[in-house]
């Protein structure tokens, strides 16, 4: 059987006829209820997701070993923080740029495989040199996984509930950084600093068996003109669901939505349909770049040298910022379709500030009343880090998503690349309230510029959102 004969056998089973144009593939999937391959993919993209935040984080469970076996300085704690980023960064350009002209799933299992290798090569690391420029190469595959998954999952959505089907499936990144610091501070007394390593080589698989076991992203494929491949990756949806497909909507009125806007190129990001929203993105971005890199991956360190806690009390404590960043993120998932996407970072980053800004009032008190604010603070951050994650592809049309997406990862590159000199020479100089004031700024201005500049997305088809 031809393929074409293939597609069209796939249509008539969803209750489709004739030739598949863009309008039906988003008629289509704007009508699928539950079924099981948005369940399999769900899984599998959070695998790689998840272990996206464990191999961010490990490396805090981790530093304090590190700092003893190769007698690092500050500044060289900083440089191999930020080793991580100048990877991510790269990332953050090169994979959502494959995924524009390769496809979602292809770009998500390279990545997984890059970050899997490279993890696994870290434990086997003989000096600062080589760990440091193993953790460059394994950034580049962190940093280019996270905006590509969230670009896959909120195509193969619906607006009805897209806010919290994201947010749930996002939630396995805070959920891994949460991982990364309980297994952390089991394992690494017991089995040494290596055994994290081995664990986040975890994503090799993924490169393996991700593109056998979910289809390509249906939106994506329309909008390259396979019509024929995005049928057969709807019909991979509609064949799995759990109940029986409702009536589709018309899909003259989907197809008007697409022959509204012309196709976008990278360089209308920064034009004038976008320059507001592109604005917004890079300040949502760089706050949850500067607090999550300039604090979460300091915290056991700052914990153990400056309040002089044991290590594994200093680990115990990272761990409770980690797990109010996973309650954090639940609450955002089961509000972030009623509330809105703006109401619910407005109000967690202006928390987050509040709480940072208690830090450094309190800095002078025991390591508990700090560790206490910190974790509100990386609890409030969760809420709005989260959200950027169903936000930011909301912003942008198909053609430019994913890229669009990297572009938002980057800013928070560069802000995690800067960050933690800020909290080194703070530390050094004895200022930590200074550090504390300084990052409780940053979610304060990121609240209004999201405010001013951002629109709200809630319960509208993604077509419907182009500018």
């Amino acid at each position: 059987m031809s393929t074409i004969d293939n597609t069209f056998e796939a249509q008539s089973s969803a209750g489709v006829s004739g030739p598949a144009t863009r309008g039906s593939i988003i008629a289509r999937l704007e009508r699928l209820p539950a079924n099981a391959m948005l369940v399999r993919a769900r899984i599998l993209i959070g695998l790689a997701t998840f272990f996206d935040g464990f191999d961010v984080i490990a490396i805090a469970a981790t530093l304090p070993i590190l700092i003893g076996k190769w007698h690092l300085t500050p500044w060289d704690v900083a440089l191999l923080i930020g080793a991580s980023s100048v990877g991510q960064l790269i990332g953050a350009f090169l994979f959502p740029w494959y995924a524009e002209r390769h496809g979602r799933v292809k770009a998500i299992a390279l990545s997984s495989g890059v970050i899997g290798v490279t993890s696994i090569a870290c434990g086997f690391a003989p000096s600062f040199a080589v760990f440091f420029a193993l953790r460059i190469v394994q950034g580049i595959g962190l940093g280019g996984e996270l905006p590509v998954a969230a670009t896959y999952i909120n195509e193969i959505c619906r607006a009805h509930g897209r806010g919290r089907f994201v947010l749930l499936y996002e939630i396995v990144f805070p959920v891994g950084l949460l991982a990364s610091n309980a297994l952390g501070a089991w394992i690494v007394p017991r089995f040494g600093w290596e055994a994290m390593y081995f664990i986040g080589g975890v994503p090799l698989i993924l490169f393996f068996v991700l593109r056998k076991l979910v289809p390509e992203s249906p939106r994506w494929l329309a909008e390259r003109g396979r019509m024929s491949e995005a049928a057969d990756a709807v019909h991979a949806f509609e064949r799995t669901a759990k109940t029986a497909l409702p009536p589709m909507g018309d899909p003259a009125s989907f197809e008007s939505m697409v022959a509204r806007h012309p196709k976008r190129k990278m360089s209308d990001l920064f034009g004038k349909a976008y320059w507001k929203r592109s604005a917004a993105v890079a300040m949502l971005w760089m706050t949850c770049g500067v607090i999550q890199y300039g604090l979460s991956t300091w915290l056991p360190t700052i914990y153990r040298t400056v309040y002089h806690a044991p290590l594994q009390l200093a680990l115990n404590l990272a761990v409770a910022a980690s797990v109010l960043g996973v309650l954090g993120s639940l609450l955002c998932a089961m509000l972030v379709d009623k509330v809105g996407r703006k109401p619910i970072i407005n109000w967690s980053f202006m928390l987050c500030a509040l709480s940072l800004a208690l830090a450094g009032v309190f800095h002078d008190a025991s390591v508990y009343v700090v560790a206490m604010c910190c974790a509100f603070a990386l609890g409030w951050l969760a809420c709005g880090f989260i959200t950027a994650y169903v936000y930011t592809p909301e912003l942008y049309p198909t053609s430019i998503r994913a890229f669009g997406c990297g572009v938002g990862g980057a800013w928070l590159k560069l802000a995690a690349i800067f960050a933690p000199t800020l909290v080194s020479k703070t530390m050094i100089g004895g200022n930590l309230d200074v550090a504390f004031y300084l990052l409780a700024v940053v979610p304060f201005l990121a609240a209004l510029v999201v405010q001013f500049l951002g629109i709200e997305t809630k319960g509208k088809v993604l077509e419907q959102l182009e500018a």
